[in-house]
């Protein structure tokens, strides 16, 4: 590996890498990083940007076309993302790291659904992890919310949000064990690490 600026997904700080070290602690935040993660998580994300762009400029009509040149030269970039984001997830990504990463991979099983390239459960996994990080969020919000309550109708908006929360929760429950199947059905050799598990509400 030649040395290189590496910018830490943890403290911004920009790194020169040792040749042939794949695990690396920041010289400013300390974090251990697992190279190989990193840098499949960087190609990923540069190879599904650009097939993005791709998808974007071809006309809806003509997509799923496999003769069509731009919307295969697509597909072949969201391979190469969907590849090097398996990858990545084999170790834990920085927080804003595994929550882009789970959007991509979303993106990309729904494309590749149409086309019959990933099993159903396989694009149900994916989608069920952005769900479930989604959720996460909004109770995140409204915990954030109810702690800054005041003002007059700060009773019936605590009773809402409150409400809101429950739901939430509930919900995360049965996406909990919904996930938990899938990963059985799909026989992962290695389950992606792309969960927050340490998430509490």
């Amino acid at each position: 590996m030649e040395e290189s600026p590496f910018i830490c997904p943890y403290c911004e700080t920009a790194l020169v890498l040792p040749d042939d070290v794949w695990y690396y602690p920041c010289d400013h935040c300390g974090k251990w990083l697992d190279l190989k993660s990193q840098f499949a998580f960087l190609r990923g994300l540069d190879a599904f940007k650009e097939g993005q762009e791709i998808m974007q400029a071809v006309n809806p009509k003509r997509r799923r076309l496999y003769y069509n040149s731009q919307d295969q030269a697509a597909l072949n970039l969201f391979i190469e993302a969907y590849s090097s984001l398996q990858v990545a997830f084999l170790a834990d990504l920085e927080e804003t790291q595994r929550f882009v990463g789970v959007e991509m991979m979303t993106s990309m099983s729904n494309e590749f659904m149409k086309r019959n390239m990933v099993s159903p459960f396989e694009g149900t996994y994916w989608n069920s992890l952005m769900i479930e990080q989604t959720a996460q969020n909004e109770y995140n919000l409204l915990k954030q919310k109810l702690q800054k309550l005041a003002g007059p109708l700060r009773f019936i908006k605590r009773w809402r949000w409150t409400a809101r929360q429950s739901q939430i929760l509930k919900s995360l429950e049965q996406m909990d064990s919904k996930i938990k199947v899938l990963e059985k059905q799909i026989e992962f050799v290695d389950i992606p690490r792309a969960r927050k598990k340490k998430w509490k509400p």
